[in-house]
């Protein structure tokens, strides 16, 4: 039976929902420092605005090293102005 242990690395998209009023280039930028910071090896996938337009979903696909990875990485996410989740 299985215990449901991750087994790192794992590769995987991340969706991030921003608040609308945050600039398309300025939150790619924050994100993109964000997962550098983490040491998070990174690229863009895509960008979608909401149904009534007050988010943008920013998907990037990463690489984590450890749990411990993941745990730094979230963290850090957790920063982004205007952030309000991560997927």
């Amino acid at each position: 039976m299985s215990e449901g242990k991750v087994i790192y690395p794992q590769n995987f998209d991340i969706k991030l929902i921003i608040a609308a009023e945050i600039a398309t280039e300025e939150a790619k930028s924050n994100i993109s420092k964000a997962l550098s910071k983490s040491q998070t090896v990174h690229s863009f996938v895509n960008v979608r605005s909401s149904g009534k337009g007050n988010y943008i979903s920013y998907c990037y696909n990463i690489d984590i090293e450890s749990k411990e990875h993941l745990e730094r990485t979230y963290a850090l996410l957790r920063t982004i102005p205007g952030l309000k989740f991560a997927l």
